[in-house]
């Protein structure tokens, strides 16, 4: 007995080291996934740390960190909130819950973190840093450059609190002032790229082009993928007469980021100064990427139709009919916009842990007496630059853009399926069920079935497997007609070889013989949304899985009539309801309905069984994802982030460019 005793004891002492040895692992494991980039396997790391010990503040804090270079800054913030609540005195949790703040555009709130933070560990530099940026970013520009000038107190190295004054400095004209502290910045960082683009906007303000020209050569040196300084050289060698040249540097802008629409703007008025094709061609794309820039449209089309007045005007002629007109505004020759430039400023955003850095600055365009690109004021641009000197620019607007027609596909219906290597990503969790496993063990795990939604490829050679099963069934039923599990596993085979209707008459002979089947209900709901789906796959329906937002699309109410024509909604929910009814815990058929009730229209009904199924499941990755569309449809933006957010820590990687495009 002391034996067994000494032995319990020893199991029981080593089993605590053991915990501790493998959230340990877990912990580093994810902050090396952070550091070399794999922002997503980091956070699978944090979920299991936060699930063996959820006490713990730090798997928090990374875990935001990780979703923070994601761009889901309300996830970020939601776990922040989580680790400040656990350790309140955490320096570094308020400063990343203030990047997060700003991000999402509550300066306030960013600025009051920042005060915390400072307050807790008042010898940061970064912190400082970054309430200077939200500080010029609330148009206090006075209190951002003292902010900046206390961060390079605290850390004379530190190049991008410089390049955030230089920018400071342009917004209040002090041009001597800003090209100085880009001096000290390449001074201490001689290959920093971005802070010779820096200092090429300041030249470029105080009409130095050739000082400018020779810092965009620089900066491109050194980074030959900067597409903002290719974008800049460009609008100087516009400037300078160069059409020629600027046209090369805007197509090489266009290449390494086609978003940026002043590129293709600009490109559009240089084919158009040089009479070139495909000036018209370049609005247009413009357009599409900033729709504030319709308006150049539509002058080069006014020009075309006023030049041609004047021609035949002066020859005596009568103005072209429209035919023709549309003709001529093809062909390119117009007089460009005439602008004047204005340049570009940059402040940067220092991170907690890395150097991010992010900027903000205004924009607007102005008219003048010369042929010039389209260029914007300082202090409405936001030029995003990181230690390697890689720039994503977008810009300041006085309001987000309405009615964007988005379309985004929903995760698909749970159904059952044959197991193989490729029709169950091993990496997502996949969701137990007792109901599939009863029937596994009747069949002896031959085949072995799952309810998945992520069915195997339609390969030949997977088609002719289930054809042979087919017969197998089919000669059990031949010898004993009333053969319940051979109907059942024939309905089955009969789905996955997309042969619907019969699938759907074995499981109404299934349910016939047994009226308490449960998966038989579900399958047959199934096959009936399979069915449709696969004559969408053929064209012949519109997609019956879309969310659109900011708008109706073309057609909808037709839509609806063509869905009805082929499948009654109300039998797959009665089916799915049964199924409910019978075993209230089957979190597929709630899934499933949720996604029926998007078809129908009926979003709230939706919303209600994805909760559903997440109060049963909270692990329910899925679920998460369509809830968080259909929020942001009926225009819950920051319930559908958090949903998205939620969807992407389980393992949903698209929610994250959903998040980034549309919540944020």
């Amino acid at each position: 007995m002391k034996r067994l005793i000494s032995l319990l004891f020893l199991v029981m002492s080593v089993l605590p080291a053991m915990a501790q040895l493998n959230t340990d692992h877990y912990f580093y494991v994810g902050k090396s996934r952070i550091y070399f980039g794999n922002y997503a396997g980091a956070i699978e790391n944090f979920n299991i740390v936060i699930k063996l010990k959820p006490y713990l503040p730090e798997p928090y804090f990374y875990r935001a960190v990780a979703k923070y270079y994601l761009e889901d800054f309300r996830g970020a913030k939601e776990d922040l909130d989580k680790a400040i609540s656990i350790k309140p005195f955490y320096p570094e949790a308020y400063m990343e819950r203030g990047m997060a703040n700003h991000e999402l555009g509550d300066l306030k709130a960013a600025v009051a973190d920042y005060d915390k933070a400072i307050q807790l560990d008042n010898d940061n530099a970064a912190i400082y840093n970054n309430r200077g940026i939200a500080r010029v970013t609330m148009d206090s520009i006075d209190s951002g450059i003292a902010d900046y000038t206390k961060a390079i107190e605290l850390d004379p190295t530190m190049a991008n609190a410089y390049l955030n004054r230089s920018s400071a400095k342009q917004m209040k004209d002090d041009l001597d002032g800003a090209i100085a502290d880009c001096n000290k910045a390449i001074h201490l960082r001689p290959h920093f790229a971005s802070a010779y683009l820096m200092r090429g906007i300041a030249k470029f303000e105080k009409e130095d082009y050739a000082g400018a020209l020779k810092d965009y050569d620089i900066c491109i040196r050194l980074d030959s993928k900067m597409a903002q300084a290719f974008v800049n050289r460009g609008i100087v060698k516009h400037k300078l007469g160069d059409a020629e040249g600027a046209i090369i540097d805007y197509d090489m802008a266009i290449k390494l980021n086609p978003n940026i629409a002043v590129a293709w703007l600009n490109r559009g008025i240089a084919r158009e100064t040089l009479e070139r094709p495909g000036a018209r061609q370049d609005y247009e794309m413009a357009k599409q990427l900033d729709p504030r820039f319709a308006e150049q449209e539509k002058r080069y089309q006014e020009e075309q139709r006023r030049q041609q007045q004047q021609y035949y005007a002066s020859a005596g002629a009568s103005t072209p009919q429209k035919g023709s007109q549309q003709k001529g505004q093809q062909s390119g020759a117009a007089q460009p916009q005439k602008t004047t430039a204005k340049t570009d400023s940059t402040v940067t955003k220092t991170s907690a842990h890395a150097g991010n850095a992010i900027a903000a600055a205004d924009s607007t365009s102005n008219k003048s007496k010369t042929a010039g690109p389209y260029t914007r004021k300082r202090r409405r641009r936001l030029i995003v630059v990181d230690e390697e000197g890689q720039v994503k620019e977008t810009e300041v607007t006085d309001g987000r853009i309405q009615n964007r027609n988005v379309i985004i596909k929903l995760e698909p219906d749970f159904s059952i399926s044959m197991f193989h290597k490729d029709s169950v990503d091993y990496d997502k969790l996949q969701y137990y069920s007792m109901v599939i496993d009863a029937l596994n063990q009747k069949n002896h795990n031959d085949p072995f079935l799952v309810i998945t939604n992520k069915p195997a490829r339609d390969n030949s050679w997977r088609m002719q497997q289930y054809r042979d099963r087919i017969a197998v069934e089919t000669a059990i039923l031949k010898t004993d007609p009333k053969d319940e599990r051979a109907y059942l596993n024939r309905a089955i085979y009969y789905a996955l070889d997309n042969k619907f209707n019969e699938s759907i008459q074995d499981y109404d002979q299934v349910i016939s013989l047994d009226p308490h089947n449960l998966l038989a209900y579900f399958g047959r709901a199934t096959a009936r949304l399979l069915m449709t789906d696969y004559i969408q796959s053929l064209n012949t329906l519109p997609e019956p899985e879309t969310i659109n937002i900011g708008g109706k699309k073309a057609g909808q109410d037709d839509t609806q009539k063509t869905h009805a024509q082929v499948l009654d909604y109300e039998k797959v929910i009665k089916d799915y309801e049964t199924v409910i009814y019978m075993n209230p815990k089957f979190i597929f058929a709630w899934f499933n309905m949720g996604n029926t009730k998007v078809k129908e229209r009926d979003y709230y009904g939706a919303l209600d069984d994805y909760s559903k199924a997440i109060e049963l499941e909270p692990d329910f990755a899925e679920a998460y994802f369509n809830r968080g569309l259909t929020r942001i449809y009926l225009d819950d933006i920051d319930g559908g982030a958090l949903d998205l957010s939620k969807a992407g820590e389980l393992g949903i990687d698209e929610a994250y460019s959903i998040i980034k495009q549309y919540c944020n």
